[in-house]
């Protein structure tokens, strides 16, 4: 979903492998906390995304986080407005559609559809897995905003010890159209999946909070 200024940029950076080459991950920042890599992908002028760390947060928290789209205006970088949109599909999928008010920059809007391919169990063990896939057609254009229609990604949220905590592994390649500057590309590429990770660890941890305290 991602996804947000964080998501957006990190995802804009330009390049192409050589031809009949395997493309190679690049470190750019390399933990603690977080580790963040890029590398061509092939095909296209677009580079893929790793983003990977421990959080300080439950999969269940960061799960329920990640699953409320109408609330990503409050915690997720740039993010104006987020919602559901349509009906979900036989397989479970469902699309969401977002719009980004972001600075010095014309605003964008996506449209994905979103796989949930494992949901933590019901007593909060297990892990969570969700992809999406760019569904740039499923809404139409809204004035002031340019559609971004290459959005591809994954989350992987496993727990950590005794589940407090969750390992992530972020993944995403998106094109966001339009003209983009040199230091928003290299912005993007070394800081803003850190500040995604970091808001949905924020969000997450806010959720238990709540949860603790109806439990009291």
């Amino acid at each position: 979903m991602r996804t947000r200024l964080a998501v957006f940029f990190a995802l804009s950076l330009s390049g192409r492998a050589a031809v009949g080459a395997e493309p190679e991950w690049e470190t750019v920042i390399d933990g603690p906390p977080f580790t963040v890599k890029n590398r061509v992908r092939e095909g296209s002028d677009v580079k893929e995304v790793w983003g990977e760390g421990d959080l300080e947060a439950s999969p269940l928290d960061i799960q329920t986080a990640l699953l409320d789209p109408k609330s990503f205006n409050t915690f997720m970088p740039s993010v104006h407005q987020a919602k559901e949109v349509g009906t979900a599909e036989a397989d479970g999928s469902f699309y969401v559609y977002t719009q980004l008010s972001l600075p010095m920059l014309s605003n964008r809007d996506y449209a994905v559809r979103i796989w949930n391919d494992e949901l933590v169990k019901p007593d909060g063990t297990g892990a969570f897995r969700q992809h999406w896939k760019a569904a740039p057609n499923k809404v139409e254009d809204a004035d002031g905003f340019i559609r971004v229609k290459v959005n591809d990604g994954s989350w992987a949220i496993t727990p950590v010890g005794d589940g407090s905590k969750s390992h992530v592994v972020y993944k995403f390649a998106t094109d966001p159209g339009g003209s983009i500057p040199g230091w928003a590309k290299n912005m993007g590429n070394k800081k803003a999946v850190v500040d995604v990770l970091k808001a949905v660890e924020g969000e997450a941890q806010r959720r238990a909070a709540e949860r603790s305290k109806k439990t009291k």
